[in-house]
């Protein structure tokens, strides 16, 4: 319900307060709970603050009152002040730090003994007021004039002695806000307090001493010791709350330090609504000069409780920046043919966050498709592969590798191929992007199917020619070749030593073809190059060298290919299929290793039905990466096939 506080100038100063905060004539509030003594009280609150206050002040508004006034009214979307759903609203005057004061902090814990585990959170604020006023008579009966002001200055002082509790202070704390198990965590805690001071600028630093030195005190403590989280948290809130620091950087600086360790962890879920209640109403009002920094933390924060927070120390880089306000980094990330893609990452970027934002320029906008696609760590010195979990932090993977002294870079690929190129409405991102990473298996000969006499079936040598017209065309050439060693490079390795055509004829068939290519555009040749390579059954493939150890049919070394059609063993040198499996007969993959004076691994793939199964062992040091691949196919199968039933 909501009510329109109803009085005369001449009885201003009979109002009470919620916290520190007076009531103007006018001014709206919202009842969130019966009276706590049931008789002629209001229980509510004001922009998040909580008090009481004598029916005889107030009135109810009516829906009419209350759409001419525009009190109350939210005219900010849930989009535009950063809210997301099942967040509470600033404006609900529910979940204030200082309700949660009320209830979970040491001073009320130990002077009210309330029980917040047992008891809602309503029941033990109702306790609480009652505690604190016991010899006061809330009853209509208050006639005299000084004894509804002697009420109400009481009532006030309460209000405001809870209010300090979580308003900044330049005192160092002498005992955590909140209960701690042990007094050895109490005593972290006030040196948390006192580092976060420090960082600050509301307490000197000691000799040789950074911020870099508190941030990782800090850090240390919360990772050490899980509980000390909330009480952190709760530091933060209060120290950025009326903040009258005579160092003008000092709340600024405050919510820089919020917003790193906000990349972290998480806070309970008892503290979660009021924390991020907390951190939304700085963050939507842009009066405020941190309301920006409070923007980023609430994202960092949200970012955190949906991927668990960052893994590794920050670098002292890192650090740096961040308390300089600097959070956005241009990061390199390599596409096939090693084009840099410059994304802006900032502390609390995952892995997942790097490939929506190149889909999306790519045109890939559908969920299932962008799981086809990958980001992988490469440590350059050994070139070095390393997949990367959808989850992870950016920057987490980036500062290990330096830490151990390698540099790395990042690299964008499609690994899966479930889905048909889908070239007639791509971008030319997209084009460009399938063709560079489609082109070099094809020039390594991994696509070209070979018969028992090794020799290419005659359609095929006729792409083949043509595709390398259009390769020499897409680079940019205008004149014909006149030799065939300017295009040998655009034709697949086996192919020229297999002695199929004399070199004058390859060289005479390109011109032929590139005489039909007169007006066509680098582009164009791109695309129909991708045409004609989709028609080939190994196009999209995957290919991994394997020996199979339980299949008569295949024996030695061999070559696994994996693509939307199943997995192939292929003879290593023709690449002629030996036996294939499709996905809906493969039941599972499992990595083995052997003894452990061994370095050789398997992998086994379990196929076959309800009825009959057996298990394929291969032995391979890939075998994570089939075992990945395979996954990824299998469930574009199962997805697919949920969609079409």
């Amino acid at each position: 319900m909501l009510y329109d506080i109803a009085i005369s100038a001449s009885k201003l100063d009979n109002i009470g307060y919620i916290s520190d905060m007076k009531f103007n004539k006018r001014d709206t509030m919202s009842q969130i709970s019966p009276s706590p003594s049931n008789e002629s009280w209001v229980y509510g609150s004001f922009s998040g603050r909580l008090g009481s206050y004598s029916e005889d002040n107030v009135k109810p508004l009516t829906k009419r009152e209350l759409s001419r006034t525009g009190s109350f009214q939210d005219t900010r979307s849930r989009h535009s002040s950063g809210m997301s759903e099942g967040e509470p609203s600033q404006y609900s005057g529910k979940y204030s730090m200082l309700e949660f004061s009320m209830v979970y902090f040491r001073e009320n814990l130990d002077r009210y003994s309330t029980r917040p585990n047992e008891m809602g959170i309503q029941s033990n604020i109702k306790l609480i007021e009652n505690s604190k006023l016991p010899g006061l008579k809330r009853k209509k009966s208050f006639t005299k004039q000084k004894d509804t002001e002697k009420l109400q200055r009481q009532e006030s002082w309460s209000w405001k002695e809870q209010a300090d509790m979580i308003k900044w202070t330049k005192t160092p704390i002498v005992s955590s806000l909140l209960k701690l198990p042990t007094e050895q965590m109490n005593k972290v805690a006030v040196d948390c307090f006192y580092s976060i001071q420090q960082f600050m600028g509301d307490q000197p630093l000691g000799a040789a001493e950074t911020d870099v030195d508190c941030v990782f005190r800090i850090l240390k403590a919360s990772h050490q010791c899980s509980e000390l989280r909330d009480e952190i948290y709760c530091q933060l809130a209060r120290q950025t709350t009326n903040n009258k620091s005579s160092n003008s950087q000092s709340c600024l600086r405050g919510w820089r330090l919020f917003t790193l360790l906000a990349c972290w962890f998480s806070p309970s879920d008892v503290l979660k609504p009021f924390l991020i209640n907390y951190i939304q109403q700085n963050a939507s009002d842009p009066s405020r000069p941190y309301h920006a920094s409070a923007h980023n933390c609430l994202q960092m924060l949200r970012k955190t409780m949906k991927f668990r927070g960052r893994r590794n120390v920050p670098s002292i880089e890192e650090i740096t920046d961040i308390a300089r306000g600097k959070l956005i980094k241009r990061q390199a990330i390599l596409l096939p043919g090693g084009i840099p893609f410059y994304s802006n990452i900032s502390p609390s970027t995952v892995v997942q966050d790097i490939i929506d934002e190149i889909c999306s320029k790519l045109g890939v906008v559908s969920q299932m498709e962008q799981d086809e696609y990958t980001v992988f760590a490469m440590v350059e010195s050994n070139n070095e592969y390393s997949r990367l979990k959808r989850e992870e932090y950016i920057m987490d993977v980036v500062t290990e590798l330096r830490l151990q002294g390698k540099e790395c870079a990042l690299i964008f690929e499609r690994t899966s191929w479930y889905f048909p190129l889908r070239i007639e409405s791509a971008t030319y991102e997209y084009l460009d992007m399938m063709f560079m990473q489609s082109i070099p298996d094809y020039i390594d000969g991994y696509l070209l199917t070979l018969d028992h006499n090794s020799t290419i079936p005659p359609r095929q040598l006729d792409d083949i020619v043509s595709i390398a017209a259009l390769l020499y065309r897409s680079a940019g050439y205008e004149d014909r070749p006149e030799s065939l060693k300017e295009v040998e490079s655009y034709f697949p390795g086996p192919v020229l030593s297999l002695g199929l055509l004399r070199h004058q004829q390859f060289l005479d068939g390109v011109n032929r073809k590139l005489a039909r290519l007169t007006n066509f555009s680098s582009e164009d040749c791109k695309v129909e190059a991708l045409n004609m390579l989709k028609r080939w059954p190994l196009f999209g493939a995957s290919f991994f060298s394997i020996q199979c150890l339980t299949e008569p049919k295949v024996t030695g070394d061999c070559l696994l290919a994996v693509n939307r059609a199943g997995i192939h063993f292929l003879h290593h040198k023709t690449h002629k299929v030996i036996l294939s499996y499709p996905f809906t007969d493969i039941i599972s993959s499992r990595k083995i290793s052997s003894a452990k004076i061994s370095d050789t691994q398997y992998l086994d793939i379990k196929v076959g039905n309800n009825m009959v199964q057996k298990v394929v062992r291969v032995e391979t040091s890939q075998g994570p990466d089939i075992a990945h691949l395979i996954g990824q196919y299998v469930k574009a199968v199962n997805s697919s096939a949920k969609l079409s039933s």
